[in-house]
């Protein structure tokens, strides 16, 4: 249990993290200085200072909250008890949500991409992103979704590779187009290493994966810490 007089510093730190995030979700990491996140979140210098040491600091610490948060909502998707494709799937459509809805996630991708070189975070973070994944299509192979012939690693680079790539040649600010250009990546990568019998019912799944994820873009996504 937290401790109450723990509880105002914390919902400070929050706060700092969520305007943060609101800064880095729509404008480059060099673009945003400390005055626009100190404007936002109606903080002083001080306070700021007293849960992060600098710009960097903070971009970081948004980096590892959402990576936390992402790790929850996988394990919810993991409970649900799907087959290791159908969790792949819908873990790519979950990402593609909050990228287009969640603040705090967009600006953990944006981060990653912008300054995660530097301290060997990226690295860290997808590592652990393709590991996860080798870890579920080794049981779609076991499942028989995904052919024998194909290396856990290998897929789970590439379907981190595809996510990454759409997130470069789409655009999260148009939801409708965002969620179809990844089911379009789905539908030109599974013939890669989906095992053939199961492509039809696979496609069929994306495609209804995707309307899902229409109709919840369609109102506003919580951006909840």
């Amino acid at each position: 249990m937290t401790d109450p007089i723990d509880r105002p510093a914390e919902s400070t730190r929050l706060q700092i993290l969520r305007a943060a995030s609101h800064q880095f979700a729509y404008r480059s990491y060099s673009l945003v200085s400390l005055d626009d996140i100190l404007a936002d979140a109606e903080v002083t210098k001080g306070a700021m200072y007293f849960h992060f040491r600098s710009k960097h600091a903070l971009a970081l610490a948004i980096v590892d909250h959402q990576v936390s948060r992402a790790r929850a909502a996988v394990n919810d998707l993991l409970s649900r008890k799907l087959s290791g494709l159908e969790t792949i799937i819908d873990i790519s459509f979950l990402l593609a949500v909050h990228d287009i809805g969640d603040e705090v996630a967009r600006a953990a991708l944006h981060l990653l991409e912008s300054i995660g070189r530097t301290d060997g975070v990226q690295a860290k973070v997808l590592g652990d992103w393709m590991n996860a994944f080798a870890v579920i299509v080794e049981r779609a192979i076991e499942e028989g979704d995904i052919v024998e012939q194909r290396d856990p690693a290998d897929v789970s680079r590439l379907l981190v590779a595809l996510y990454l790539g759409i997130r470069q040649t789409s655009n999260p600010d148009e939801p409708e187009r965002f969620l179809v250009d990844l089911e379009k990546l789905w539908a030109m990568a599974l013939p890669g290493f989906a095992n053939p019998n199961r492509i039809p019912y696979l496609t069929q799944f994306i495609r209804r994966r995707t309307a899902l994820a229409i109709d919840k873009t369609t109102s506003a996504v919580p951006n909840a810490l």
